[in-house]
């Protein structure tokens, strides 16, 4: 299974216009479970900005719409000034244990 984990940074001055952009990102992109299933998402001050941490688990076979799906709607708030963003890929545990020819104990 693949995991994307998505880290944004919001300027603290602009974090009330983030919230407002998510209500109009999650309506032109409902959750579509048919793609992935939203694990969490988290939210925390820093010195650097206000940092959402959000994860997503992606249906067998669907990696490249979920992929896509995510890149078109986080750069939607891209137009907020100073906001930036990763998307980054995680295997789980069982199939990182794979790559590496080694097996994981059962149960």
């Amino acid at each position: 299974m693949v995991i994307i984990v998505v880290e944004s940074i919001i300027p603290h001055e602009k974090a009330s216009e983030a919230g407002k952009k998510w209500l109009e990102v999650t309506k032109k992109f409902p959750p579509d479970r048919s793609v992935s299933k939203q694990l969490f998402i988290a939210i925390r001050p820093s010195s650097r900005g206000m940092i959402s941490l959000g994860a997503w688990e992606v249906k067998d076979g669907k990696e490249k719409e979920a992929l896509v799906r995510t890149n078109e709607s986080m750069l939607m708030f891209t137009e907020i000034p100073g906001y930036k963003y990763s998307i980054k890929t995680f295997l789980s545990a069982v199939e990182a244990m794979g790559i590496v020819g080694l097996k994981p104990p059962e149960g």
